[in-house]
């Protein structure tokens, strides 16, 4: 039993989750961090979808989005996400900033090209042309679902692990991205 309480102790500082209290200098003193008061407020999901952005992410993304999503503006964080990614494809692409939403991708696509030359999302060559969905139509649909409504109306991210996937989803987007040869 012993074992099993110096494991679960274990497992509250490894997240996070206690902490050393300066305040008290005995072996004993331990206190509450604000991870744990949130984790007490919020739960297990909240936590897991905490640790799932635990990674490095694109460099426009872990000064703005991640921020975001770790003070609870779940709704911000999925928005600046994939504003990014948007604005990263129209300047790959080098168009206007005029050119805005989803149906002008359709515009962008004959300008991203894979290092092969060919519209992709993996530029790999052995992969057949009907393998091959354009680029833009990869970041098209994920800036219809997560994007475009944040930027006309208020929605309302409640779930953690839903925003953090779309801080992923836009992570992964734009390293697709930086693969098309500029």
């Amino acid at each position: 039993m012993i074992q099993i309480l110096a494991e679960a102790w274990g497992w509250l500082q490894a997240k996070c989750l206690i902490a050393w209290s300066f305040e008290d200098d005995s072996d004993h003193g331990f206190k509450i961090t604000r991870r744990g008061h949130e984790f007490l407020r919020q739960g297990t999901r909240w936590l897991r979808a905490v640790a799932r952005l635990d990674i490095d992410l694109v460099a426009e993304l872990e000064f703005t989005a991640r921020p975001q999503f770790l003070r609870g503006d779940y709704e911000t964080a999925a928005f600046t996400a994939m504003k990014e990614v948007e604005v990263q494809v129209r300047r790959r692409a080098g168009l206007s900033d005029s050119l805005v939403g989803t149906s002008s991708f359709r515009k962008r696509s004959a300008r991203l090209r894979t290092p092969t030359g060919t519209p992709g999302c993996s530029g790999a060559k052995s992969l057949t042309p009907a393998s091959r969905s354009p680029r833009w139509s990869c970041s098209r649909v994920p800036l219809g679902l997560f994007k475009n409504p944040s930027s006309h109306r208020r929605v309302d991210f409640t779930d953690a692990t839903e925003a953090v996937e779309v801080v992923l989803l836009a992570d992964l987007l734009l390293r697709l991205l930086r693969k098309i040869p500029e």
